[in-house]
Parts: C-alpha cells; sequence; structure tokens
C-alpha cells in the first residue's frame, strides 16, 4: 500500500550514503587489525617465554651490574652465577672445580676443608637438611667452624631446618666473595651464630617458587593456595626472628617477582642483621621472680639469674 513504507533510520541512511565497497574494505581492515594485535600479543609472550628459557638454562656466569640503593633488582639465575665489573668467581675451601653450571644446577654437597671449614655449594632440594645434619656429625664439626655458602637456593623447609641445626651447633656461616646466596639460601646464611658476605657477594631474595629446570625433579615448596603459601611466608619470618635476623627483609621477598632478585647492598646487610661479626649476647627474657615471704614474715633470696639460662 502506497505511503505505508516505514522511513528509513539514521544508521540505515549513512550506511545508504557510504561508497560502494567501502563496508567491505572497513571489515577488511577490522579483522586485519585484530589479527595483527593477535600476532603481537603471541610474539611478546614467546619473546618472554624466550628470555625465561635463556635465564632458567643458562650455565655460563651472566655478567650483570652491582646493586645500588634503588637498584637491586636482577634476573633470577637458578642454574648459574652473576658476574660483577672487573670480578671474578668465588674461592670456596675445599672445592677445586666450576662454581657455576653444573655445580649450581645439581643437588647440594658438602665439602670438609681444613681447619674445621666446610663448603655448601649447588641446590637446596627435599632431604637437604637431613644430609647436612649427617655431614655434620659424621665429620665431627663442632662450635666455631664455618660453612661456606654457594647455592642458588631451592627447598625452603629444607633451608630452614639447616638453619637450625647450624644455630644449634654454633657454626657460622659465610658467602665468600663473588659468591652467591639466592632464594632460600640466606635462610640458611641466617643460621650463623656470626654471618659474613665477602666482597662482590650476591645475597637475595625474592617470592617462594620453584624454578621448573627440565631433567631436574619439580620442587614444590608451596601448593596452590593461599593459606599454604601465607604458612610458608610464616615459616620464613618466624626463623629469621629466631635468629635475630630483621624479619623485615622478607618484604623485600615477597615484593620479588619469582624471575627475579632483590640483592641485599652491604647496607641492607648490615641493616637487617643478615651479617654479623659478634654473636648475639644471651638474652634474659622477663623479671626475676618476687620473693617469696616465709612463715617468719622474712623473705626468701631468690638465687641470681644465670646470664647463660634459657
Amino acid at each position: 500500500m502506497i505511503g505505508s513504507e516505514t522511513p528509513p533510520g539514521r544508521f540505515e541512511r549513512l550506511v545508504t550514503r557510504l561508497p560502494e565497497g567501502a563496508v567491505l574494505r572497513g571489515v577488511f581492515v577490522s579483522l586485519l587489525a585484530v589479527s595483527a594485535a593477535i600476532v603481537f600479543l603471541d610474539y611478546r609472550d614467546l619473546s618472554a617465554a624466550t628470555e625465561d628459557a635463556e635465564r632458567t638454562m643458562r650455565t655460563e656466569p651472566l655478567p650483570l651490574q652491582r646493586p645500588e640503593p634503588g637498584d637491586q633488582v636482577r634476573p633470577y639465575l637458578p642454574r648459574t652465577i652473576p658476574v660483577g665489573p672487573d670480578r671474578g668467581e668465588p674461592v670456596l675451601p675445599g672445592h677445586d672445580g666450576p662454581v657455576g653450571g653444573e655445580a649450581m644446577a645439581g643437588p647440594m654437597r658438602f665439602i670438609a676443608a681444613p681447619g674445621g671449614a666446610v663448603t655448601a655449594i649447588g641446590r637446596i632440594e627435599i632431604g637437604t637438611g637431613a644430609q647436612l645434619t649427617a655431614f655434620l656429625a659424621d665429620e665431627g664439626i663442632r662450635a666455631g667452624s664455618t660453612l661456606h655458602l654457594h647455592s642458588p637456593g631451592g627447598s625452603v623447609d629444607d633451608a630452614i631446618a639447616m638453619a637450625r641445626e647450624i644455630r644449634r651447633l654454633r657454626l657460622s656461616t659465610s658467602v665468600p666473595d663473588d659468591g652467591y646466596c639466592a632464594s632460600a639460601c640466606p635462610l640458611v646464611l641466617a643460621g650463623g651464630v656470626t654471618r659474613d658476605a665477602g666482597e662482590g657477594a650476591w645475597v637475595g631474595v625474592h617470592q617462594v617458587y620453584a624454578v621448573d629446570i627440565p631433567g631436574m625433579p619439580e620442587l614444590r615448596d608451596v601448593g596452590a593456595s593461599i593459606s599454604e603459601i601465607q604458612a610458608t611466608i610464616a615459616r620464613c619470618q618466624e626463623l629469621l626472628v629466631e635468629m635475630g635476623v630483621d624479619p623485615a627483609v622478607w618484604i623485600k621477598a615477597m615484593q620479588t617477582p619469582p624471575e627475579e632478585l632483590y640483592v641485599l647492598t652491604e647496607e641492607d646487610l648490615s641493616t637487617y642483621r643478615m651479617v654479623q661479626a659478634e654473636p648475639d649476647p644471651a638474652l634474659f627474657i622477663g623479671p626475676p621472680a618476687p620473693d617469696a615471704p616465709t612463715e617468719a614474715g622474712t623473705a626468701a633470696v631468690t638465687p641470681e639469674a644465670s646470664p647463660d639460662a634459657g
């Protein structure tokens, strides 16, 4: 019926004004833009994965600038070591061999050196804590000896067990000049009654994380649940408090992604008490017990507290 047609809307009028083929060209350009964005995102992810693979699989020492205040984050190397400008590789008591590559990626081993010193080199794996206890007992290592650390870290629970055994035996700990003590390794360092980090030593922390390396057993220190992660963080901080180290250092660990490492400066090491030239004094907890009255109304004398008590 004439006159009953609905007049075209604004959008329809706009489309009808477009030159022939413009709509198809617009659709094509849009699809091309979407495809380019997808390719870019895939390339970015592939580049990141390649960089991460190069970092985790690298076995040659990696030259890196030494950290300075405000510039302390460096890549985390799980199977080699960083080397600062004009610096070399560490010398470890009793150890004659490579200090990166195989030595870093392999399970931690212990070497007795003259004078009662011990070198610990390699990854801290599940069971390393028990192996250290057995080694120290077999070698007759006594109080006053020093455990020299060179490790990319590993199992948190074993690092905690190692620290407590070191403190129980009253041993000292040290990271040698240009040595590497990363991830869970600083927890072991904290166990020493005295603690030292040599010139150019790399002592760094990051979030609790298990690095997946082909050909190596996967070490899972925490599960997927938030409660397990929180429990692990609490155990780390509890150990640091127990060892006389400022637990605030673990804030730096929690702020640093697992693929990176927050490297402590000399000032940090001192401020957080990660290094300690002298043993902490014996702590006296609580006031002396009050004098107990006797039947005659006189006070009983309370023995003086021993400085070694507790």
